[in-house]
């Protein structure tokens, strides 16, 4: 079986809520997972903001659309922690998690339970803001309390670990990885937890069709209720991701008796290459960003765009607008369920949950 690799990054709730189902993964299929740290440099693509212990914005350099896909996020990630009981509060700035990635690679060398074990030790009091991540006197601390011996730590940290993280994220970014959680498999890579189902086909065999994207679910999640009685979809046409969504939809329709009330809207296209040239740090990570939604487009295997008679589709006459979510600019297909706003067709297997458990 194919070894998997896969990177986080402390700072990225999205790769907290990726280590559980992970491991449950590499459990289940009784394989090893190669973890390793990937600093993110969010300012980069997401530009840089600074709050105060009140939450007031005091410093930043954001556009309106990158504070949009930052709260979406929050937002996103606070439903499924709470599935888990997990706290997941927002940062008062941009983290440097050097110092943390610096430590992990010292947690690898005294195996995975440790490593395992430090894991767990960052993760949970951080996004409960409770840990100093930038304090070597602090990851010393948490190295200590996973079971590592800490002896030289602070010297390392300094000196050879600094180096070898330094060559560690450049090879990785160099390599084409940009956010976090990657997974690795072979010459496959995937970004993205919703990528689990299909890695988890490709290390048992690659036997029968290929899953769709889904977020993980656990039998013991705790399902937020709905009394919701349609389901709103915003699609737009020309987008392969919305049209990979549609026979899932109606199946979900069929499955639930949940009415569907269509929306067109316009999907921003990550594939012009405006602003996409150069060598700066960001414009090679836009160019990484379009090669993954190449890579999802040859996954999907969606060749040609359809019109909405082809695809069956009768849009909503009630006179509302498909504004929710910024219609389409975090992406598409967009749901709304009641009051829940979920962006992406890997949202429908909890969007089914709900539904089932009325």
């Amino acid at each position: 079986m194919p070894n998997l690799t896969v990177y986080i990054d402390f700072k990225s709730p999205y790769a907290y809520l990726a280590i559980e189902p992970t491991r449950r993964l590499a459990k289940e299929l009784q394989i090893e997972v190669d973890w390793y740290p990937f600093v993110l440099d969010i300012p980069s693509y997401l530009g840089s903001a600074r709050l105060d212990k009140i939450g007031k914005v005091e410093q930043q350099s954001r556009s309106e659309e990158q504070w949009s896909a930052v709260k979406y996020a929050y937002y996103d990630c606070r439903r499924y922690a709470n599935l888990r009981g997990l706290t997941i509060r927002g940062t008062e700035k941009i983290w440097d998690t050097n110092t943390a990635a610096i430590g992990m690679l010292w947690a690898m060398r005294q195996g995975p339970a440790v490593l395992d074990a430090y894991i767990n030790c960052i993760y949970l009091p951080f996004w409960k803001r409770e840990l100093d991540l930038e304090d070597v006197a602090v990851v010393e601390k948490v190295l200590d309390s996973a079971g590592a011996t800490t002896a030289g730590f602070q010297e390392y940290a300094s000196g050879e670990g600094r180096s070898e993280n330094d060559t560690l994220q450049t090879a990785a970014f160099d390599s084409g990885i940009f956010g976090v959680p990657t997974y690795v498999i072979g010459k496959e890579m995937y970004f993205g937890r919703e990528h689990l189902p299909r890695i988890r086909w490709q290390l048992t065999g690659e036997t029968g069709p290929a899953p769709d994207i889904a977020n993980p679910l656990f039998s013991d999640d705790v399902l937020p209720r709905t009394s919701a009685r349609r389901l709103d979809v915003g699609i737009d046409l020309t987008d392969y991701a919305c049209q990979a969504a549609i026979n899932a939809i109606r199946t979900l329709a069929e499955d639930t008796g949940i009415e569907i009330h269509w929306y067109p809207i316009s999907v921003s296209s990550p594939l012009p290459a405006d602003g996409a040239t150069g060598t700066s740090r960001s414009a090679r990570h836009r160019r990484y960003r379009i090669e993954n939604y190449r890579r999802d487009l040859a996954r999907d295997a969606l060749e040609r765009e359809y019109s909405a008679e082809e695809l069956r589709i009768e849009w909503n006459d009630d006179g509302q607008r498909a504004d929710w979510a910024g219609s389409g600019k975090l992406g598409g297909p967009t749901f709304r369920l009641g009051d829940e706003v979920f962006v992406g067709r890997q949202h429908l297997p909890l969007i089914r949950a709900m539904l089932l458990q009325r």
